[in-house]
């Protein structure tokens, strides 16, 4: 019984083997390519964290944010980051006190040429408002932490970090990355910031990207895509430069390959690029599957009247986010009020989420 026992269970084994490889050969071309795409795409997923932990080595431990730039389908150190005394005393990187429900800090601004720096100096804060919501937002949940899409000078991750949570800070410009490091730096937050130095959108490879005339002005810079430009001029008449410049492209996926995502599990969303915001939820679907995003708050007042704003609407109502004004502390249902009417940000909270 014993001998025959072992027999049998060697014949099923055998049975299973051969039915497996039968069912691999009737398998259809796209269920093959399925399963092979699914391999390629584990082990690619595999070198490029293997990679990005290598480069995260490379870096000495300092005050100074690790600061990545994605070029040529690869995340790479951009080295824009510099110790915040080299800026000491230069006109571009003056210490204005900001103010925000996280305390009262000097942070490094452009020079007061800059529209937004200008207010900080008078105001204390830009956007005061929709800084103190993302606060609120970050301290409902206490493993939430901030995705800045276009953070400018880094008041919103600035902020995040001095309530001591973590931040993905993401900006075209140079120079507002440079001002960004110089400040976290300076207030001995930079292990809580990750600056990552390219356009944010749909698609890798080059994008057209808008200056200010004055090359002083880092308020309203864009991408130029989808007609925002005739938006733009219509508004800002002398303002910006005619001709643009190449810049890089990365999407909200490619942040899922970074090191630092591991903190990220939950987030809170803020998405401020003129006009562009469409196209980076584009580039973002495996982003939201994987995620779990407790908000996002969106400049708007560029997509009134523009077909853009029918393709955010229907991205959001996909993935079940309900639009609403927004306060400091409460919020106010947007749902039936025509989209051209909605405020000059909104408020976008999943639905699972929301108490009725």
């Amino acid at each position: 019984m014993p001998h025959n026992l072992g027999l049998t269970k060697l014949l099923v084994k055998m049975s299973v083997g051969i039915m497996v490889a039968c069912s691999l050969l009737y398998m259809t071309r796209s269920q093959i390519l399925h399963y092979e795409g699914r391999n390629n795409r584990q082990k690619t997923d595999v070198s490029v964290k293997s990679r990005l932990k290598q480069l995260y080595k490379e870096r000495t431990p300092s005050n100074i944010p690790l600061d990545f730039t994605f070029i040529d389908n690869n995340w790479k150190l951009s080295k824009l980051c510099k110790p915040y005394k080299m800026f000491m005393n230069t006109s571009d990187f003056p210490l204005i006190r900001y103010t925000s429900d996280a305390g009262s800090v000097k942070i490094f601004t452009h020079s007061l040429d800059d529209g937004i720096s200008s207010i900080i100096n008078r105001t204390g804060a830009f956007e005061g408002k929709t800084i103190n919501r993302i606060l609120y937002e970050l301290r409902l949940d206490p493993h939430l932490n901030l995705i800045d899409i276009g953070t400018n000078i880094g008041q919103h991750s600035i902020a995040a970090a001095l309530i001591g949570r973590d931040s993905i800070a993401i900006d075209a410009a140079k120079s507002n990355i440079e001002h960004v490091c110089a400040s976290a730096d300076y207030l001995n937050i930079g292990s809580r910031i990750t600056l990552i130095h390219n356009i944010l959108s749909d698609t890798h490879g080059q994008r057209e990207f808008r200056y200010s005339a004055s090359n002083s002005d880092f308020g309203s810079i864009h991408v130029d895509s989808d007609g925002i430009w005739d938006k733009m001029k219509k508004q800002y008449d002398g303002y910006f430069k005619n001709n643009t410049v190449k810049q890089n492209s990365v999407t909200l996926d490619d942040l899922l390959n970074l090191p630092q995502i591991q903190k990220f599990k939950k987030v809170f969303v803020k998405l401020d690029v003129e006009g562009h915001e469409h196209r980076v939820l584009l580039g973002g679907k495996e982003f939201f599957k994987r995620l779990d995003v407790h908000g996002i708050i969106m400049e708007w007042a560029w997509h009134v009247k523009r077909q853009s704003a029918d393709i955010i609407k229907s991205f959001m109502t996909e993935w079940k986010f309900k639009p609403f004004k927004i306060s400091e502390t409460k919020e106010f249902d947007l749902s039936a009020i025509h989209s051209d009417q909605w405020p000059q940000d909104v408020l976008w909270l999943p639905l699972k989420y929301l108490k009725f």
